[in-house]
């Protein structure tokens, strides 16, 4: 076994994205979404792992949302999408706020 080097999980990240996309175009719609946000989960993650990447309190408070939130695609699709509207809107807020040199 070979010692992972700091790419790797970016590469890791951008080949669960890649090989998502031909299954986004057979599967049923919502399944795309959820991809979507387990990406971002993933890359999240692989940021806390990176030399030289600051922590990010609002990212991590945002995976731990994602990873908590993320089944609920399966069992209840109302909820899951209202929190994919406010997942948005949260990261739209920071982002403003974030622009107007706030983080």
């Amino acid at each position: 076994m070979t010692d992972a080097k700091p790419g790797d999980r970016l590469f890791e990240i951008a080949l669960y994205l890649v090989t998502c996309a031909p299954l986004s175009v057979e599967e049923p719609v919502i399944y795309g979404s959820f991809r979507l946000i387990e990406g971002a989960s993933r890359l999240i993650d692989a940021m806390a792992e990176m030399p030289g990447i600051e922590r990010d309190d609002f990212l991590e408070r945002q995976r731990e949302a994602i990873d908590r939130n993320k089944s609920k695609m399966v069992g209840d699709t109302e909820r899951y999408q209202a929190w994919l509207t406010e997942l948005a809107v949260e990261f739209a807020s920071e982002a403003v706020r974030r622009n107007r040199g706030g983080g």
